[in-house]
């Protein structure tokens, strides 16, 4: 053991010396003093620095004895390399190897190194000059890819150019440096140089479908449309188990907008294993996002979403996107099989969220009894899970069947964990008796939903607008009104209901100014906020705008034409004189 531990650390003391990380011994001669005792130490302390990082894997003990090497002497080359390899900050790191390079400016490993710690932390600049002497004598062709790739980036293409110019003088021609510098020349529109690289490059490699994909980009860089086509078409038929000439050719599409015939090469490549699963996740999302783009070509995406559905029927997002764009499309009757077949599975792949979008679909298309057979096995599932007992007393107030309801409600509040939480459950409970004509018990429940969650914006804002309805406490009705629209800024329902306490409070112009907002947001139609806003302007001896918005109530399904009657009536009545109220 002990000769076989020795032979180790001897071969990796060898090991180093080959690597260039030491100058390796020397022949001592009269101008040279022999190694000191604090020279061998240095030695001794790097080796093991060494060995810990490269056999043990332990860079906090590699570092440890590299520090005290370049204790002994701070100029010790090997052990600021080593450093260099081992830090884990891109910025330290490229320190350390100028300081190993520094130490020993010919050992080109050490300038290699210090180039490509540079790229690491993003020191361009720097990095430039020394792979510009890398390159002077190298016989890596790497060097000069990442000097081109500098140049580039630099905003340099022409001396990118040269560089791979001098690379190919050097080592010949190197496919990787060609196709990159084939992207300078259409970068700098050197179209020429750039077709007659791509048909060189078909003529010595017919086979390589890469080399038609460069013609093909040149003749699409220069509108030469119908042989860039034919030639992407000729890099598909030259290897049709390629993936690339279909992504270069979908690419062209998408650039001329030439949708239908984009989408269409997109269904092939939604066909194919060499492209991800979440890629294509991620292509539809786009395709999707845009509504008037789904809505125009929703044909060729319902192929896509096919394909999808199709090739990863366990797919859990694949499933919720072919489920929400069936939803999309008005094919609901599916939407919720997609849900349905997935609960027929092993109870551990189930997700609350499968019984959730189940139950809400269904409530959507009234569906009372499958709504209470989904929520039943949802609670039996998760049977501490507050939110889905909650969704039964939804379920139940819908249906009027408001005592149920508010035992269901209540039921859930054994179950919640949060004071949020709480406070939703309680405020649930407050609308069900408001609903049931419990006006006492509403303000109750409201209390004890303020209790355990004073931000409650819901809460606040219905709390308010009863309030003000009845015509009591109406500064309290303003402080929960104002902070209902505080917390939720962009609701034209609590913005109403701010505008109905400053009215009932006589304060018609700022009642008008918030009622104005909560019209310019309203998207539904709400005949309730016209008749708001009728009666305030009527306040404000408005009479002719008045009558307006108090009619267009009517228009959007106000029940109470005499009502509306009665407020003209009243109106004609008093003549000018607004009604004070």
């Amino acid at each position: 053991m002990r000769m076989r531990g020795r032979g180790l650390l001897c071969g990796i003391a060898a090991f180093a010396l080959f690597c260039g990380l030491t100058k390796g011994p020397q022949r001592i001669t009269a101008a040279e003093p022999e190694r000191t005792a604090d020279s061998t130490d240095r030695f001794t302390l790097y080796t093991e620095a060494f060995k810990q990082h490269s056999i043990h894997n332990n860079n906090d003990r590699a570092r440890h004895y590299a520090d005290r090497a370049l204790a002994i002497d701070s100029t010790y080359a090997p052990a600021w390399h080593l450093l260099s390899r081992i830090e884990s900050d891109p910025s330290k790191a490229a320190d350390y190897a100028r300081r190993a390079y520094d130490v020993e400016p010919e050992n080109k490993y050490y300038l290699e190194t210090l180039g490509s710690s540079l790229v690491s932390a993003q020191r361009y600049e720097e990095a430039m000059r020394y792979y510009s002497r890398l390159t002077e004598k190298s016989t890596d062709p790497d060097h000069f890819r990442m000097l081109a790739l500098l140049y580039d980036r630099n905003k340099q293409p022409f001396s990118a150019i040269a560089i791979i110019d001098s690379a190919e003088n050097r080592f010949g021609r190197l496919e990787p440096l060609v196709r990159f510098r084939q992207r300078l020349f259409l970068q700098t529109q050197q179209f020429e140089r750039a077709e007659e690289e791509a048909k060189r490059m078909i003529a010595e490699a017919p086979y390589l479908t890469e080399s038609y994909l460069m013609l093909a980009d040149v003749y699409a860089a220069t509108r030469r449309d119908s042989l860039a086509q034919a030639v992407y078409r000729e890099a598909i038929r030259r290897d049709t188990t390629d993936i690339n000439p279909w992504l270069a050719l979908g690419d062209y599409y998408s650039s001329r907008r030439e949708y239908p015939a984009y989408l269409s090469v997109m269904v092939h490549l939604f066909d194919s294993d060499q492209i991800s699963v979440e890629n294509k996740i991620g292509q539809f999302k786009a395709l999707t996002s845009n509504t008037r783009f789904y809505r125009e070509y929703y044909p060729q995406i319902n192929v896509l979403a096919g394909r999808l559905a199709i090739r990863y029927p366990d797919n859990r997002e694949v499933g919720d996107l072919y489920a929400d764009h069936l939803i999309a499309s008005g094919n609901i009757e599916e939407a919720v099989n997609v849900y349905k077949r997935r609960t027929a599975q092993p109870s551990e792949r189930v997700t609350k969220d499968d019984f959730r979008r189940i139950i809400e679909i269904e409530n959507y298309l009234s569906r009372n009894d499958s709504v209470a057979l989904y929520i039943d096995r949802a609670v039996e599932q998760y049977p501490d899970d507050a939110d889905l007992r909650a969704m039964r007393g939804h379920t139940l107030a819908l249906a009027t069947r408001y005592d149920e309801a508010i035992e269901a409600y209540r039921e859930a509040l054994k179950y919640a964990q949060t004071d949020s939480l709480r406070g939703r459950l309680w405020g649930y409970i407050g609308d069900t008796e408001h609903n049931r004509g419990e006006q006492k018990r509403t303000y109750k429940a409201f209390e004890r939903a303020l209790h355990y969650y004073g931000d409650n914006s819901s809460v606040l804002n219905n709390y308010a607008y009863f309030l003000a309805v009845e015509g009591r406490d109406l500064e309290r009705a303003l402080t929960m009104a104002t902070r209902a629209t505080t917390l939720t800024p962009n609701s034209s329902t609590f913005l109403d209901t701010l505008a109905w306490v400053l009215y009932r409070l006589g304060r018609y112009e700022e009642a008008k100014r918030y009622m104005q907002q909560a019209l310019s947001l309203d998207r539904h139609s709400s005949a309730e906020l016209a008749l708001h806003y009728g009666d305030i302007l009527d306040a404000l001896g408005e009479a002719f705008m008045a009558q307006t918005y108090w009619r267009k109530a009517l228009e959007r399904g106000y029940k109470d034409a005499a009502a509306i009657d009665l407020r003209i009536e009243r109106q004609k009545a008093r003549g000018k004189t607004p009604e004070k109220r």
